[in-house]
């Protein structure tokens, strides 16, 4: 009953928005968002998607949502392949696969690290002078959550490594990612926290933010709760929850966001706001694992306004997709085929 409550007030989110071809795209938005946050992403029991589709000047809405199977069913149903592994290097060089069976371990400076409750724990006892780095490397398909030394919190996003001291030494606590990362930071005011990206520099004290670097895409970082600091090029650039600052070119700009579309991941879902269709394949590509192989270039430009479940099969999702009837999507083996409708 409760499903189909949320599946109903969702649906008329989006139905309420009217079939005209001049629809209001923020404020369709912003009644799916609301929608969807009245409920939190974590505790959304629905399978739905909405979806808003910006492409020619025309605006297509679409709803879409799928019963919850019994529990007995759902270890049979296909949502991502299996995932592939995930490695913790050690100061050693050693490389560690992480599992639920991993059995404690103890680096060269004492620190011991468990793995509780799928996520990896760092417990300090510093006894050498020189820091002890570990790197953790998350692959396609896969997440991962590590608490460290200070009791900060990261998660991390598909396609990601993170280089951190297993102990904090002297008056900062800093670590490079590559990838994706949504940090909880523990308050120091005496020792800043820094995130080293390829382009920028973040520098906080205890704070929550998204840090997004992959190769491929702009960088950005996008801020939660409390505030930061972006440091590139010798200028600083400050944040105030609700912005995010991205690299246009070598410039940085700053902009207004909802910082629930960047962190949707972390509760399990994807949130596309006017993106482009290469942009959205792209996080779909690292999610479950597959290529892109466009047949008509062009069709990257397309621009989506999108919400699913991360969960959501993917045949499922490329149907859901199609039904804006602007692209064709075929699925043969792991690489998505893309083609413009005609």
């Amino acid at each position: 009953m409760e499903n189909e409550t949320i599946n109903k007030r969702l649906e008329r989110a989006i139905y309420a928005i009217g079939a005209s071809r001049n629809t209001n795209t923020e404020e369709a938005w912003n009644k799916v968002n609301k929608c969807i946050r009245r409920h939190r992403l974590r505790s959304l029991s629905c399978a739905a998607a909405a979806i808003v589709v910006l492409s020619l000047g025309a605006a297509i809405r679409l709803f879409t949502s799928q019963p919850v199977p019994p529990p007995s069913l759902l270890s049979s149903i296909p949502t991502i392949p299996p995932p592939q592994q995930i490695v913790l290097t050690l100061s050693t060089g050693q490389q560690i696969i992480l599992s639920d069976s991993l059995s404690p371990l103890t680096e060269a400076n004492g620190t011991t690290i468990q793995n509780v409750e799928k996520q990896l724990v760092y417990n300090p006892t510093d006894t050498t002078a020189v820091p002890v780095y570990n790197t953790i490397t998350i692959p396609r398909g896969c997440e991962y959550k590590l608490v460290l030394a200070d009791n900060s919190t990261v998660w991390l996003n598909s396609e990601s490594r993170l280089t951190y001291p297993v102990a904090f030494k002297g008056d900062t606590r800093e670590l490079t990612l590559e990838g994706e990362a949504f940090f909880e930071v523990t308050k120091d005011e005496a020792r800043p926290f820094i995130v080293h990206t390829s382009k920028f520099d973040i520098r906080v004290t205890g704070t929550q933010f998204n840090v997004r670097t992959y190769p491929e895409e702009t960088e950005s970082t996008t801020l939660t709760e409390g505030s930061i600091q972006l440091e590139k090029d010798q200028r600083v650039y400050r944040l105030i929850p609700g912005q995010q600052a991205y690299l246009d070119g070598k410039e940085v700009k700053v902009k207004e966001v909802n910082p629930e579309d960047a962190v949707a991941w972390r509760f399990n879902a994807f949130s596309f706001k006017e993106e482009p269709l290469e942009y959205i394949m792209n996080e779909l590509s690292r999610w479950y694992d597959i290529d892109i192989f466009y047949t008509d270039p062009k069709v990257k430009a397309l621009h989506f306004t999108a919400w699913f479940r991360r969960s959501t099969p993917i045949k499922e999702l490329l149907s859901i997709l199609e039904k804006t009837q602007q692209i064709k999507l075929e699925l043969k083996d792991k690489t998505v085929i893309v083609t413009k409708q005609r």
